[in-house]
């Protein structure tokens, strides 16, 4: 008697437990996506550069095109990757850095302004290349745009891969274009997106990137 009183409780407590998250779900899974946005402090202007990293080029572009109206500076397109739909039907300008750069310009930066920098076919890649950029360059302030979600991923390689006494970086999320950050579970491309960061950033720990 007393172990089916024991199963019975257990089973209960669990069924409680499982009401209390579903009636949280919306808490709860806006937590999982809040934990992939950038955390690092305001670093205001004047700034030695605005980079892009490569992806979601008119996403990115439209906040730091933003960001270069606020405060100009050299706004540096990152990305290697080509766009493999683009290649396929020869369109040349297929590269990520090349369609960040097109998406600037329809933003009226100006040319003046953008630095083509078409190497790093990931953001781990990405990262590495920007710091010898800085090296080279002597940047020494610098802001980084992405996309909302991929923020957390790029504090955490900035913060292995730039960490110097002499620099000091800033990450701005990029607004998304196709859902909400408050309720990205309700669209397929939110859902994706985050997915896709905890996969990275699982992967990126394994290899020992941050």
């Amino acid at each position: 008697m007393r172990r089916y009183m024991r199963v019975g409780f257990f089973g209960l407590v669990l069924v409680v437990l499982l009401c209390g998250v579903y009636a949280g779900r919306s808490a709860i899974l806006k937590w999982i996506g809040y934990r992939l946005l950038p955390k690092t402090p305001y670093l205001p202007p004047p700034w030695d550069a605005i980079v892009v990293m490569s992806g979601r080029p008119y996403e990115r572009s439209l906040q730091a095109a933003e960001v270069y109206w606020h405060a100009p500076a050299p706004v540096v397109a990152l990305g290697g990757a080509h766009n493999d739909d683009l290649l396929a039907i020869g369109y040349e300008p297929s590269q990520e850095c090349a369609l960040t750069i097109a998406a600037l310009r329809s933003l009226c930066v100006p040319d003046s302004a953008i630095h083509k920098e078409c190497v790093g076919t990931s953001t781990y890649e990405e990262v590495l290349h920007l710091r010898s950029l800085c090296e080279r360059k002597g940047w020494r302030r610098i802001v980084i745009v992405s996309s909302a979600f991929h923020g957390r991923r790029i504090e955490l390689l900035a913060t292995r891969w730039l960490h110097t006494d002499s620099l000091r970086w800033m990450v701005i999320p990029a607004r998304p274009l196709k859902y909400s950050l408050d309720n990205w579970w309700q669209s397929e491309e939110g859902i994706l997106m985050v997915v896709e960061e905890y996969a990275k950033s699982a992967y990126y720990r394994w290899k020992g990137y941050f």
